[in-house]
């Protein structure tokens, strides 16, 4: 019986393991947390005996060929009510060239339907490349990210303007960009056969994706001279110093005559916003209640927001200069994008509630649910100071505040309140409390040896922190806030899982041990798996896994072509700093 060709070409594996790296290495820099994940659709372009109507890659993606039985069928539905198809070109070329279009949106958009039913049950939210002819296959990249850690990040809701495709995020600019990369792979001969699909430097594509979100406001000015200059003037009139000062001040982005926009002073020329000093010269008159206004390609005055904005227009945004070469766009006073020395960023999340009443009931086994309340509203006044702070919750504070007493303003012990908490975060040094609120000393200097932990590209605040925690012989906790916004509490806890999941890691190594035929996806899934997940091994873990796998590999070995790429894993060591804490239980 002669055997149906399992796959579309010959380096589709290559090229998913490839368009995954990327995706984790771009997407990590944005969010630690978002958890990519890329998979390959196929869809054979013409019917054949010998092919499969449908391939994925890797198969064990999370669906099955069978859920995208009737996708053509569906793309031919989707693709009839087209309100596209009414549009015609007089020119055949183009014309034809509109049609195809119109197909691969539409086998685009019946993949994603498939894609998104299924996955919305599962925390997922998925997005789909336009279809790439690679040899006898229609190829759609889907991008799937953890869904609640997407959608916590601020976007728009409207992403067409006037026909125009409008970004709505950061995110969402980057996630275009990322499919525009692989696009450009796809058409490639033997796309995949390199180890890295990307031309571009991931830093780069996040910075294009920053320019490329600077287009939604330009669009809602109607102002075509600003569409392409937006980014690189803002990054300039930030880099730019006044008499010796740095540009601090905000610029409001609307169209003219926007009934939000109240007129304080009308330049009788308005100054182009590609002549950065004249503009940095003008952001001087700016401050926290009067705004240069901008069009996006000039500055024509000066001003404030009045009346109530409505949200929903999303016509109205914000660019607020920050500090020398940094700055951010805003909507409706929600954070889109930082950019600092050119290169875009999310905005910091605040302190995690969660993971700090987790983490510090780790540490501190015996405290109250009450205390662990009062301390997180401690901790989310002191996040509020603007030049940065530090607050340390330690078992031993009275006991710490006598030993540095030399290097600290020890103070009658007080359990201190929220208002207290703003006046002594004010200086430098260290706030030192107990798990029970109670202060002991205020601008302690901090003690402690070197740290491995530490590291020289963060502040002297961050690295006294991690020092003294390692330390200094009392459990504590430290949260940091820096004057860049960032918030850290060190020790910064691994999250915990459920020990079942190292189990069953383990006996899928160990069915596949006892399977004479080398698996190499279920094989390098699981492995992939266990090296995420390699803080979580303890000494009889490594041990056992290190085992069956060199077991594996030799089955591996015999089995497939001696030609063929092997990825071969070093053994796994034990982490000095696992415990039970780390685990939790069905």
């Amino acid at each position: 019986m002669e055997t149906i060709e399992m796959f579309m070409w010959g380096y589709q594996r290559h090229f998913q393991c490839s368009a995954q790296t990327a995706a984790e290495k771009i997407f990590s820099r944005l969010a630690s947390n978002l958890e990519p994940c890329v998979f390959l659709v196929g869809v054979l372009n013409q019917n054949r005996d010998d092919r499969h109507t449908i391939c994925l890659e890797p198969e064990d993606c999370g669906y099955n060929p069978s859920q995208f039985a009737e996708v053509k069928k569906q793309a031919e539905h989707i693709e009839a009510i087209d309100s596209d198809r009414n549009i015609w070109h007089t020119h055949p070329i183009a014309q034809e060239r509109h049609e195809q279009f119109l197909k691969r949106k539409a086998l685009r958009t019946a993949i994603h339907q498939i894609v998104n039913h299924m996955s919305k049950y599962h925390n997922i939210i998925s997005f789909c490349s336009y279809p790439v002819q690679v040899e006898q296959y229609w190829v759609i990249v889907v991008l799937q990210f953890n869904r609640e850690r997407y959608l916590a990040q601020y976007s728009l809701t409207n992403n067409e303007r006037d026909r125009l495709t409008i970004y709505t995020s950061l995110l969402d600019a980057t996630v275009a960009l990322y499919f525009e990369e692989c696009t450009k792979a796809l058409i490639t001969q033997e796309p995949g056969s390199s180890f890295n699909i990307f031309d571009r430097d991931y830093d780069e594509v996040i910075r294009t994706a920053g320019k490329n979100l600077m287009y939604t406001p330009s669009t809602v000015c109607r102002e075509f001279e600003g569409w392409h200059g937006l980014f690189e003037a803002c990054n300039t009139i930030s880099s730019l110093n006044y008499e010796g000062a740095e540009g601090i001040g905000k610029m409001l982005i609307s169209k003219r005559g926007h009934p939000n926009v109240e007129i304080t002073l009308t330049l009788l020329t308005p100054v182009k916003l590609q002549n950065y000093r004249a503009v940095r010269k003008l952001l001087e008159m700016s401050s926290d209640e009067i705004c240069l206004l901008s069009d996006s390609g000039y500055i024509y005055g000066l001003g404030n927001l009045k009346g109530s904005y409505e949200q929903r227009a999303e016509d109205l945004f914000l660019v607020n200069f920050t500090k020398h070469y940094t700055w951010e766009l805003l909507h409706a006073d929600h954070v889109m994008m930082r950019v600092a020395y050119r290169q875009p960023e999310l905005p910091k999340a605040s302190i995690n509630k969660h993971k700090f009443e987790t983490d510090i009931k780790r540490i501190f086994p015996e405290i109250t649910s009450q205390e662990i309340s009062r301390l997180w509203d401690l901790v989310l006044e002191a996040t509020k100071q603007k030049h940065g702070t530090m607050v340390v919750v330690s078992s031993g504070a009275k006991e710490e505040s006598n030993r540095l007493k030399n290097q600290a303003t020890v103070i009658e012990p007080v359990e201190i309140t929220t208002q207290i908490m703003k006046v002594i975060t004010a200086i430098d040094g260290a706030v030192l409390i107990d798990p029970s609120s109670t202060c002991y000393a205020i601008g302690v200097i901090l003690d402690g040896l070197a740290s491995e932990k530490g590291s020289p590209g963060r502040g002297a605040r961050y690295n006294s922190a991690i020092r003294y925690v390692e330390t200094n012989g009392y459990p504590c906790m430290a949260i940091v806030v820096s004057e860049d916004g960032s918030i850290d509490l060190v020790p910064n806890l691994m999250p915990q899982i459920l020990r079942s999941l190292i189990t069953k890691a383990i006996e899928r190594l160990k069915e596949l041990k006892e399977d004479k035929n080398f698996d190499s996806q279920k094989f390098y899934k699981v492995i992939d798996w266990l090296s995420k997940h390699k803080f979580y091994l303890n000494v009889e873990t490594c041990n056992t896994v290190n085992s069956l796998k060199q077991q594996v590999q030799l089955t591996r070995d015999r089995v497939i072509d001696p030609m063929a790429i092997r990825i071969n894993y070093p053994d796994f060591s034990p982490n000095p700093e696992i415990n039970e804490s780390y685990f939790l239980d069905e």
